[in-house]
């Protein structure tokens, strides 16, 4: 059952749309799932929605969602700027950009570039490639393409993310219809996430793609679309609660999902790298319930998108009290 948050004004504050038109290679169909290096992100236990209540951060209002809301508008400009962020992995589509992500990328930088004179122009042509976009809402159903389904998350996200926040009345319409949509999508493709990164692929079909790719890269290649999509659903969830608190003083908790914690994972620019951290020292796989956990580590050991997890979860004044070495744990 979901858990309702309330935002008293009294009180402290407290889904894939797959392109038949895409040509991703998806190397998430390798066999993994033999190899216990791989179980640990790829077990159908680790994709389960955890619904546990929590309670709000000391503190909390509404400033705060304000908060988390920029921050995460702030990463849609960092991908547009460096073509990657907090939770799309710069090698999660590699060399190629998938057509509808593709689109996305070009009507988000479009907007974050908008004048007043062409702001009309630019929120027409977003809400357009989000109608075109969604229309195609039937054809996932048929479609195990992980990949593919993730880049056309993100591209709704993009859209929803200008949709929901600009303050035009029309599109914060339009992507209020679509929110129920991109919710269903996020919960289809996490159904399906397991079983399909550790899809065993006949050799016949892939026996180049076999030869040509170790199996450290095949596990760090499955490891940066598994991880860059629990961070995407935390994203989206996140910013669809926010919106609703927003807008009615009150949200559902849409529940919490794993993600690996461990600073210099995210960030590592190849498969030796990875794979030496992650046999060296625990890569802290945990959820936001687990979270303290992480407050007996020193702050630079922490990733910053966990870091931004933290906050949401001990509020801004405990997390300014960890990094100052001061929030201590027993």
């Amino acid at each position: 059952m979901l858990e309702l948050v309330y935002f008293g004004n009294d009180t402290p504050l407290a889904e894939a749309l797959p392109d038949p038109a895409l040509d991703v290679a998806d190397t998430t169909h390798l066999s993994l799932a033999s190899d216990p290096r791989a179980e640990w992100f790829t077990a159908p236990e680790t994709f389960l929605i955890d619904h546990t209540p929590m309670p709000l951060p000391p503190n909390f209002d509404v400033l705060d969602l304000k908060t988390f809301v920029r921050l995460i508008e702030s990463w849609m400009r960092d991908w547009v700027t460096t073509g990657n962020n907090m939770f799309i992995h710069a090698q999660l589509y590699g060399d190629h950009l998938p057509s509808c992500l593709e689109v996305a990328f070009t009507t988000f930088s479009a907007y974050i570039n908008k004048t007043a004179a062409t702001t009309e122009i630019v929120l027409r042509a977003v809400n357009d490639q989000a109608t075109a976009l969604v229309s195609k809402a039937d054809e996932s159903n048929t479609s195990s393409n992980v990949l593919r389904n993730l880049a056309c998350i993100h591209a709704l996200l993009a859209y929803q993310i200008i949709g929901l926040f600009d303050g035009d009345i029309r599109s914060r319409h339009l992507a209020e219809e679509r929110a129920p949509i991109l919710a269903a999508l996020l919960d289809r493709i996490f159904e399906k996430a397991s079983a399909a990164l550790v899809e065993q692929v006949s050799p016949n079909e892939s026996s180049t793609l076999l030869e040509s790719v170790s199996f450290d890269e095949r596990l760090w290649r499955s490891w940066i679309i598994s991880e860059s999509l629990r961070r995407t659903w935390l994203v989206a969830r996140g910013i669809g609660a926010s919106y609703d608190g927003f807008k009615q003083g009150w949200a559902l908790c849409y529940g919490d999902v794993m993600i690996t914690t461990r600073e210099g994972l995210w960030s590592a620019n190849s498969a030796t790298l990875w794979m030496e951290m992650c046999m060296e020292r625990d890569v802290r796989f945990i959820g936001r319930i687990d979270a303290e956990s992480l407050l007996k580590v020193p702050p630079e050991e922490v990733d910053e998108f966990a870091k931004a997890v933290l906050e949401t979860r001990f509020g801004k004044e405990g997390f300014m009290r960890w990094t100052s070495g001061s929030f201590l744990v027993s």
